[in-house]
């Protein structure tokens, strides 16, 4: 190919959007491919023009027919890629004859290559098969019967739940008039008059002649050029028969109920008629209503008052269908102006097609002695249950004499330092005597507040709780925790997340809880040694958890949790101190339960043992007091960052 020529073809190619190859017909080479081409087989085109056309195609043995006869259109084909994968391709080809002053290895016709890929036309055709063979399946596997019909009413399909039903198969049911499928032939005519309509109770015929009872489903579908009518028939001839049963089975039911001494009432939704069996009028001194339609005014006038509105919303959700049944107890008004507690019970026995309540059928029951009996006894349940809050004013006692025990031994402990002081040094150091004083005057407020905070809570049960910074309280409480600490020749370390979310707590109970587990901490500690690598160290951390509540740990590097106690760690009395009263966990868990929260323990990778517990947030319209029996809010809190920024210590 000339240079002129050969530039003028790489100009054409370059601007294509089509795939396009140059063959050379004498050897089938290619001679160049446009840009899309190069995408298309994932071969550039310097590596293309190093290719011949056979390279390319999955089926050699039909190359030499398209070069042969110089085939202008050629069909389905598959390609293949440069990664092996093959697709389907339709090419359209125009030769041309080469340039006669040409060289002989260059005079040859040339071909020039049209290729459209046919990759998204064949995945489109499959996706259309696989449709339709899974609309046949659906079609043929749906449990009811289902008869498609043409325009002329002629049976054009039906599926295996329609051909058990008309007892047919599709040789002797396709093609039949939907007509011969019924006692009453002219009710064919109505299959295409509506887009959508239904009817109970017609009759059907089935193949061998015998008839039966079907509801029927009908919607027409306008397909192009076409509209086929979609007909749904169930067979209802068993119960219809059921249905009369149940009729028959009710009047027995009326006999028996009658007999057993409840009285029967019935209420004709349709009509507004209300009926009431003999019993009834016997028990409650009450006669049936003068007029027919004054079923309403009539059972209005016989229910309590204050009992009316719970009749009307139970009545109401029967009758739409939410409940399976009424059954409550209200106050009937009896003759003589006295109430007496009924057990009255009632269900729809008829509905129409469109669902709608007809008529409701029940019981009313005299159960006046009964309600006396459980008053009674849950007045003696009631005595019962303050004896035993009696009776555990006991444990009571011991858990007031182990939280007081440590207030009380702080300013014991106070006190005496500030005497030692002023015994030794008199008054020249104001500043530690004050701090000394300061310390007892806050340990006895504590000591204060927790008999307040015990004698609130047998008195009602309550918790005062308001709305703090987990932080901020555990940093005031690292104060009193460092005395013990260094007593105890201990450090105490905190590890705390920055902008946590507010908790809703009692200030006073957590810091009583933390205080427990860190003397724990400290007394697990006390038999260990304290060396370089290993001090005696404990920290208090603070993070949220991925239930969206602030978790709080304290680790310790003590002795660790005695394995034969750590089924029986929170129960009250057991303890693995000498002169422990066995309360200080229980009492923590108390308080971690009453705050909504949990409390556990697991070993430490470190050594020693590490103590978890969790609070709620606070919500944003949380009052600042609230009892412990307020109904928690449900907050959507947002999971921490990876990275939390934390702020540390010591």
């Amino acid at each position: 190919m000339p240079a002129a020529e050969s530039a003028r073809v790489g100009a054409l190619l370059a601007i294509s959007r089509d795939v396009v190859l140059v063959v050379r017909h004498a050897d089938h080479a290619i001679l160049g491919a446009s840009p899309v081409a190069e995408r298309v087989y994932g071969l550039t085109a310097e590596v293309l023009r190093t290719m011949r056309y056979d390279d390319l195609v999955t089926d050699r043995s039909a190359v030499d027919e398209i070069f042969a006869r110089h085939r202008e259109h050629v069909p389905l084909r598959y390609h293949r890629r440069a990664d092996g994968s093959r697709f389907p391709v339709e090419m359209t080809i125009h030769w041309l004859e080469g340039d006669a002053d040409a060289a002989d290895d260059e005079n040859d016709e040339q071909g020039y290559f049209r290729i459209c890929d046919l990759t998204e036309v064949e995945l489109e055709e499959r996706r259309l098969r696989a449709a339709e063979d899974s609309y046949r399946a659906i079609f043929h596997a749906a449990p009811f019967p289902i008869l498609l019909l043409d325009r002329r009413g002629m049976v054009a399909a039906a599926n295996d739940a329609a051909l058990a039903l008309y007892r047919g198969s599709e040789a002797t049911l396709v093609g039949l008039p939907v007509a011969r499928l019924l006692q009453d032939e002219r009710m064919a005519r109505r299959y295409f008059r509506s887009a959508r309509w239904q009817v109970s109770g017609q009759w059907h015929r089935r193949c061998d002649g015998e008839l039966f009872l079907a509801d029927v489903f009908v919607s027409i579908v306008r397909l192009p050029g076409e509209a086929q009518a979609v007909m749904v028939v169930r067979d209802v001839t068993e119960e219809r028969a059921l249905l009369d049963r149940v009729q028959a089975s009710e009047a027995r039911w009326r006999f028996a109920l009658e007999g057993h001494g409840d009285a029967l009432w019935e209420w004709d939704l349709a009509r507004g008629n209300f009926h009431v069996s003999r019993q009834l009028s016997e028990q409650i001194g009450a006669f049936p209503p003068a007029q027919p339609d004054a079923g309403t005014t009539y059972w209005n006038s016989l229910v309590h008052p204050g009992d009316r509105a719970r009749l009307d919303r139970d009545l109401l959700a029967h009758i739409k269908g939410e409940t399976a049944l009424v059954d409550t107890e209200v106050r009937l008004r009896l003759r003589g102006g006295a109430d007496h507690w009924f057990w009255l019970r009632g269900r729809v026995m008829e509905r129409n097609e469109a669902g709608r309540a007809l008529r409701l059928l029940g019981s009313v029951r005299d159960v006046q002695q009964q309600k006396q009996q459980a008053e009674e006894l849950a007045h003696w349940r009631e005595q019962v249950q303050h004896t035993a809050r009696v009776t555990s004013m006991g444990e009571m006692a011991a858990a007031l004499a182990h939280e007081l025990n440590q207030p009380l031994t702080s300013i014991r402990n106070f006190s005496a330092a500030a005497l030692r002081r002023l015994d030794h040094e008199g008054l020249r150091d104001l500043a530690e005597l004050r701090r000394a004083v300061q310390l007892i005057a806050d340990e006895a407020m504590r000591a204060g507040r927790i008999m307040q905070h015990i004698h609130n809570f047998i008195r009602k049960g309550q918790l005062r709780t308001e709305a703090v910074s987990i932080n901020e309280l555990i940093t005031g409480f690292q104060r009193l925790a460092d005395i013990q600490a260094r007593r105890a020749e201990a450090v105490i370390d905190l590890d705390l997340t920055v902008g946590l979310p507010l908790v809703r707590v009692d200030r006073v109970l957590v810091e009583q809880l933390l205080l427990n587990l860190v003397r724990n901490g400290l007394d697990a500690m006390h038999t260990t040694l304290p060396t370089r690598e290993r001090p005696r160290r404990i920290e208090i951390s603070t993070t949220l958890d991925t239930a969206g509540q602030i978790q709080v740990s304290v680790r310790d590097s003590g002795i660790g949790l005695p394995a034969h106690l750590v089924a029986d760690l929170y129960t009250p009395f057991v303890s693995t101190k000498p002169d422990g009263l066995g309360m200080g966990l229980a009492i923590c868990r108390s308080i971690v339960e009453s705050h909504h929260g949990r409390l556990w323990a697991e070993a430490n990778p470190a050594g020693g043992a590490v103590f978890h517990f969790t609070l709620p947030v606070a919500g944003p319209a949380a009052t600042p007091q609230e009892t412990a029996h307020a109904p928690i809010l449900t907050l959507t809190v947002a999971p921490a960052p990876a990275k939390t920024p934390r702020v540390r210590r010591r």
